[in-house]
């Protein structure tokens, strides 16, 4: 592989040989940065976003991404376009010796870049450039993400140059793209058009497009890195490494002598990248391969991923483990339960895979199925450039619109993230069924939604139904002929409310609890359901203020619930508890998606129970605060008891899966049901 570190793997495997296999790829000349100023003539304009500035409080500044050539901002920003850069704002990683030969501008150019900010003036003149003055062959951009590549798309579609047939070559390339969409990557052109690709690092190893000659390559991408302390992922845009950028360069020479130009340095590519990409198990969540560690009998974790080639972090191994024990997939002494037995076999977040497993239980499985389809795979809600609003008040006039009528009516069911999908994918699988392939396409475009990504959804629904049926919880039907419409028609079947395992799932308060059983320990909670002591530090380590929204705590900090998520601009809510799937942290902490959750859904899948009998106070978790009757409160603790002994003996035997009509579920769902009554 262009992308691995040989050296590393022949030290860790005691000094092994190595054996080198000359790949059969063309040269490619590469021109860096520096070159390609020189050879398109390129002046930075100082209003451009891709340079550094400094307005009147004295700090530098990139500019606002626009959509605007030069010269726009002039007058605003205070600039004359000659203006002498002062000391502040000159890009620091400028090394004016190694530049002695190139020209004044270019020169002026890399003083004033900000490296961070992509050039979009840039990309344009430099397609246009490959365009007018190179021979025949499709050009490949490398940007860091989809928002970056709609960009450029939207600019070089607006040119004459690319107008009438010539636009519909010019081809975005992402993971989110329809498949019948990233197909035409690979076909060839008309005569006279060029094929312009604009792509994420699937471009890079996933995928060959075997009639590239150009690369235009940014030097970014995207990675998922997870903070341990914080418990936060976030996507984050980094430069590449050095065997990114060399495998980039490598997608020119695959059909004849190719050309790479390089939106960085030569400097930045020998002297400031880093030689390889930081390993995903130094960037990314270990609760999965944990539990792998324990399903294989591999011994204890820690000693065990201190043998890895590039070992993670001690904090992020305890961070893994604590939440396998919150989620109750080991005890003791890192033993594995039956419930993490289970979830060991489920491909999914552990999180999911317990909302799932539940879902079966309790009754209600298919509309967990369309949630756990979501939260791993993605939101079906597009939102275009100009019509965010549109598309919110499209959100909340499908959630007012029920499908198949809901058994709680009470007004509250508005109130989730997750009800959404659910009734967003009910409604698009009906009109699928019964109206055709055109009447659904019209219903996503109504509503927003991405035709593609309800399609993925059904695919993954059957596959987790499927993969339940491995396990034992469900039995699939005998008659599963190979007919065209097989997935279409499973489907349907794991839908049906005659099911057992859907025989609740038009009660929201049971679809509602289930994702409290799954999603525990993620919880947040307003003033009202914070134990006071808990609320007093957090207050003192967080005093701020949101207008007149109620302010939400994780256990650890303040947290928003993210401006997407239909309770963003709710000021009451039904109770004061919501959970979520995802953190997100970008200028505060956000909550992605949310659910408003009841106190007894708390008393039965939360954490620890502690019952203060005179104050009908009971705290979960030692920071949760809810109000009930003692004896509610150990009818709770009791029948908690006696589902984790069911759940070990359905686990043992799984093909026992009538759980549903168990005595025990029976009460825990009428209680549920019970407690969202209006008279209560």
């Amino acid at each position: 592989s262009a992308t691995v570190d040989s050296n590393l793997f022949s030290s860790y495997f005691g000094h092994c040989p190595v054996l080198t296999a000359q790949g059969r790829t063309h040269p490619v000349t590469t021109y860096f940065l520096e070159d390609v100023y020189e050879s398109v003539d390129y002046r930075l304009a100082s209003d451009s976003p891709a340079a550094l500035r400094q307005h009147s409080s004295g700090k530098v500044q990139s500019g606002p991404v626009d959509n605007h050539r030069g010269k726009k901002n002039l007058v605003l920003s205070g600039w004359g376009d000659d203006s002498v850069l002062s000391e502040d704002c000159i890009n620091p990683h400028f090394a004016s010796e190694l530049y002695q030969s190139y020209s004044e501008q270019t020169q002026q150019n890399l003083k004033r870049l900000n490296e961070a900010a992509i050039d979009y003036d840039l990309l344009e003149d430099l397609v246009c450039h490959v365009d007018e003055t190179f021979d025949e062959g499709a050009i490949l951009v490398f940007l860091p993400g989809a928002s970056e590549i709609y960009m450029l798309h939207d600019r070089l579609v607006s040119l004459s140059r690319f107008s009438g047939p010539s636009s519909d070559w010019i081809l975005p390339l992402h993971s989110s793209i329809a498949s019948t969409e990233q197909k035409k990557v690979f076909l060839r052109p008309p005569d006279n058009i060029r094929k312009i690709i604009i792509a994420t690092n699937i471009a890079e190893t996933s995928i060959t497009i075997d009639d590239v000659v150009y690369v235009i390559d940014s030097g970014k991408h995207k990675e998922n890195r997870y903070n341990p302390k914080k418990k936060l992922s976030s996507m984050v845009e980094d430069w590449i490494s050095q065997a990114n950028a060399r495998q980039r360069r490598g997608r020119a020479g695959r059909v004849k002598p190719g050309v790479c130009l390089c939106l960085y340095t030569r400097h930045r590519f020998e002297k400031l990248m880093r030689p390889y990409q930081v390993p995903e198990m130094l960037r990314m969540p270990l609760v999965e391969l944990c539990l792998q560690i324990k399903l294989l009998s591999l011994g204890h974790i820690k000693p065990f991923l201190s043998k890895a080639l590039e070992p993670p972090t001690e904090e992020a191994v305890t961070s893994a483990i604590s939440l396998l024990y919150e989620v109750g997939a080991v005890e003791g002494d890192e033993e594995l339960t039956p419930l993490g037995h289970h979830l060991a076999k489920l491909p999914v977040d552990v999180l999911v895979g317990k909302m799932m497993l539940y879902g079966a239980i309790f009754g209600c499985l298919s509309p967990i199925l369309s949630i756990s389809a979501f939260l791993s795979y993605k939101s079906p809600f597009v939102y275009p450039k100009d019509e965010k609003q549109t598309a919110e008040r499209a959100k909340l006039a499908l959630l007012a619109d029920k499908v198949d009528g809901s058994a709680d009516s009470n007004g509250n069911d508005g109130q989730s993230d997750h009800l959404l999908m659910i009734v967003a994918y009910r409604k698009w699988a009906k009109i699928l069924h019964e109206k055709g392939v055109r009447a659904a396409e019209r219903f996503c475009n109504t509503y927003f939604l991405s035709s593609s990504v309800m399609y993925m959804i059904r695919d993954m629904r059957v596959q987790f139904g499927t993969l339940l049926a491995d396990i034992g919880l469900i039995n699939l039907p005998s008659s599963r002929q190979n007919a065209v419409k097989k997935k279409e028609d499973l489907d349907r079947w794991l839908s049906q409310t005659s099911q057992l395992f859907n025989m609740y799932s038009h009660h929201s308060s049971i679809v509602k609890a289930i994702l409290c059983a799954g999603l525990y320990p993620n919880v947040a909670a307003t003033d009202q359901g914070v134990v006071s002591s808990a609320l007093n530090n957090l207050k003192q380590s967080h005093g701020s203020t949101s207008k007149g929204l109620p302010i939400w705590y994780d256990g650890r900090r303040e947290v928003r619930i993210h401006p997407s998520s239909v309770n963003a601009n709710l000021e009451t809510f039904q109770y004061p508890f919501v959970v979520f799937l995802e953190k997100v942290e970008t200028n505060k902490v956000f909550l992605r998606d949310t659910t408003v959750i009841s106190p007894f859904s708390l008393l039965l899948f939360g954490g620890s129970i502690n019952i203060q009998h005179q104050s009908r106070v009971v705290t979960v978790d030692g920071w949760l605060k809810l109000t009930a009757p003692a004896q509610t409160a150990v009818l709770f603790r009791e029948l908690r008891r006696t589902l984790h002994s069911l759940l070990t003996e359905l686990i043992q035997k799984p093909e026992k899966s009538g759980i549903v009509e168990n005595e025990v579920v029976k009460s825990m769902v009428h209680l549920l049901v019970e407690e969202e009554q209006p008279s209560k």
